[in-house]
């Protein structure tokens, strides 16, 4: 199986890459991203000499992506810019990114003559704040900041495809994820970053914002999942159903990293205005089928936390 991988150097999209190339020889990888920042190279070094892997430095909103098509089976569609803060600051490149190029791939895959299923990688976000219970695939969408405004349009988009063309396509929308070589702005690398030295953890608001957390290699298995099992035009939520408030959150990794408690309580009216209370994501479609997450929060969190602690370099 030829797998394009689209946000390659990308942090769900290289451990997608690196765990399909290691846990199946028979796949290859055809990874394909915009030529950013060298250090995120080095999340593809266990699989960047292997004669199965192939490397396209392109940008999916700008540049000509047919050669990167040629002879792929499948195609998941990683690629977008993510963070809620930048977004707020500047919307226009996340609606380049997240919809001129999403638009730029379906376009490919729709001329392809050998791609058999689109998996596009959503967001819990685009359903904006859920109070209690849970979002089911098919709930409103409403989105609060302009990141999650773009993934909802680019999603509409996926549909329209799938109903106009016939295309077979598949959306995921999961939760945060967490793992080795995540960016260093996310949550859990900036609490451990300020910890290691002995600065407080930021917390927006009152500490009281609660999210669910998914280890990465648990959306990598949920992926390759729906690439054999899924069923063309659906939608599932990606989703291990661990939730936490922001603050625990912190407590938690400090209490891991044997560090006193030392927070510092960010007024979030200002910082990021548009921040959801909670999210949270109904998961019983995909574990129908016969997928369920493996990594429970407090595993996922140890081993991730004790991977930033041994790797200080990748936050320089």
């Amino acid at each position: 199986m030829r797998i394009l991988v689209s946000g390659v150097m990308g942090f769900i999209g290289s451990y997608f890459a690196k765990w399909a190339m290691l846990n199946d020889k028979k796949v290859e990888i055809v990874g394909v991203n915009r030529l950013s920042n060298n250090k995120n190279l080095r999340r593809l070094e266990p699989i960047l000499n292997d004669n199965r892997f192939t490397m396209h430095f392109l940008d999916t909103d700008k540049d000509q992506l047919s050669d990167a098509f040629q002879d792929v089976d499948v195609v998941v569609n990683f690629a977008a810019k993510t963070f809620v803060d930048y977004s707020i600051q500047n919307p226009l490149p996340f609606i380049q990114s997240n919809l001129v190029g999403t638009f730029k791939m379906l376009e490919e895959a729709r001329r392809s003559k050998t791609v058999k299923r689109f998996i596009h990688i959503g967001t819990d976000e685009v359903y904006g704040a859920i109070l209690e219970g849970a979002y089911k695939e098919d709930s409103r969408l409403n989105p609060s900041n302009p990141y999650a405004a773009t993934k909802a349009a680019a999603d509409m988009l996926v549909v329209s495809y799938k109903n106009t063309y016939g295309m077979p396509l598949i959306i995921t929308r999961t939760e945060n994820n967490y793992g080795p070589y995540q960016g260093r702005e996310k949550v859990i690398p900036t609490f451990v970053r300020k910890a290691l030295n002995n600065e407080p953890l930021p917390v927006f608001g009152d500490g009281k914002h609660r999210r669910q957390w998914l280890f990465v290699e648990d959306h990598c298995t949920a992926i390759m999942h729906l690439i054999e099992h899924g069923t063309n035009g659906e939608i599932y939520h990606i989703a291990g159903s661990q939730e936490l408030e922001n603050l625990e959150l912190a407590r938690k990794i400090l209490k891991i990293m044997n560090k006193p408690e030392n927070i510092k309580f960010i007024p979030d009216h200002d910082a990021r205005p548009g921040h959801d209370r909670r999210y949270a994501l109904d998961s019983s479609k995909i574990r129908a089928t016969g997928w369920e997450p493996e990594w429970s929060l407090d595993n996922g969190l140890n081993r991730t936390v004790r991977w930033c602690m041994d790797n200080i370099w990748w936050f320089q």
